[in-house]
């Protein structure tokens, strides 16, 4: 037996299982025959969607299948601390964005309107549930998370806002943050105390204009800066990610 590199985490959903066995059919059972290149007998790293994680031992590898041995004898992941706004990026960025995200853990993920998003956005295909739920699966698997986030869209700012958001930001522990490269307060000053839930807003290419900043911080949001620089859309999700992950390491 051997473990097959390259995959961080296979995840498969719990409807899925068949006692202790899983037999894939898609893009995954390909990755494991022609990437991972793995055998009867090989090992793969397995995880159950917001369940355990494990191993997976291929059993059996037909034309149109791949069947794994499963232990679920690993941890499950807890929900993540953080949460993601994000206005609507331009559709060709919208698949990594969301994979980024995923990779590094996130609790859900919430896609609205705003006032310089192109309203020809709102009708791409990527918007699909679907290739939504596909694109978080990919991110899930590179970051070897489990936690597979909810994703909603949203094509009115103020009814999400209101609707949605206010209840969440008014629950104890609860924390939003808006990027913003105007904002006083760097990320780090925002977080010095640890909320039990963080919401980080990140606008459209652009920004967010100032009608918006100013209805968030008055529904009770903060606006942070991360820095000097002005980055595109999946560089400042990237960015505010990787500085949470460093802030929770040095302070915990």
């Amino acid at each position: 037996m051997r473990y097959a590199a390259g995959v961080n985490l296979l995840l498969v959903d719990a409807a899925e299982l068949d006692g202790e066995r899983v037999r894939l059919r898609d893009r995954r059972a390909r990755h494991v025959v022609e990437v991972l290149r793995a055998g009867v007998g090989d090992t793969v790293r397995v995880g159950v969607t917001r369940g355990p994680r494990g191993t997976g031992t291929v059993v059996d590898i037909g034309a149109d299948h791949v069947e794994l041995a499963l232990v679920l004898d690993g941890a499950t992941d807890a929900e993540p601390a953080t949460d993601l706004v994000l206005a609507l990026p331009r559709p060709k960025a919208l698949s990594r964005i969301v994979q980024t995200a995923a990779s590094f853990g996130v609790g859900r993920i919430d896609l609205v309107n705003a006032w310089r998003v192109d309203k020809s956005y709102l009708s791409s295909a990527r918007l699909a549930a679907d290739r939504l739920d596909a694109d978080a699966r990919l991110g899930c698997e590179q970051g070897s998370t489990t936690w597979l986030p909810d994703i909603a869209v949203h094509r009115r700012l103020m009814t999400f806002v209101d609707e949605s958001l206010a209840p969440r930001l008014a629950r104890a522990g609860t924390t939003g943050l808006i990027a913003h490269p105007a904002a006083q307060d760097f990320l780090e000053d925002a977080v010095a105390t640890w909320a039990h839930k963080l919401i980080v807003l990140i606008g459209p290419e652009g920004g967010w204009i100032p009608r918006e900043v100013d209805t968030l911080i008055d529904r009770g949001c903060r606006g942070v800066t991360l820095g000097s620089r002005l980055l595109r859309t999946h560089a400042a999700v990237a960015a505010v990610f990787a500085q949470l992950d460093m802030l929770r390491r040095t302070r915990s």
